[in-house]
């Protein structure tokens, strides 16, 4: 005898729908720093404003997270996340370089003394 699913079933396939919509959404968002020129993006801030912006960070880390929680094959966004630490490693790199001109504006030494300096890899 099959499984009986109480409740409503378009009320279930709307919630599926939503949790659907809902991922797609977070993959939109995720995918936006892919376009280091889309201002409010923790790759527009780091890149293009200089500046290293720690939460929009964990935000970033925390939705891809959640997000390969339940995409786990999704490529596009592992890709993204390739290319977001090697991104970060260059401009950690770039900034403790003095014949290079990119400068994190709000470069803590702090972050090196405690082994969060991203350019050891």
């Amino acid at each position: 005898m099959g499984h009986i699913m109480k409740g409503n079933p378009s009320k279930r396939q709307n919630e599926k729908g939503l949790g659907v919509n809902m991922n797609e959404k977070l993959k939109i968002e995720l995918l936006k720093n892919k376009d280091d020129l889309i201002e409010g993006t923790f790759c527009y801030q780091l890149f293009e404003d200089r500046m290293f912006n720690e939460n929009l960070m964990v935000a970033l880390i925390n939705g891809a997270g959640d997000f390969l929680k339940e995409n786990s094959r999704d490529n596009e966004v592992k890709d993204l996340l390739t290319w977001v630490v090697r991104g970060v490693d260059q401009c950690f790199l770039s900034n403790s370089d003095d014949d290079d001109l990119y400068t994190i504006k709000n470069y803590n030494v702090a972050w090196k003394k405690n082994g969060a300096t991203i350019g050891n890899s």
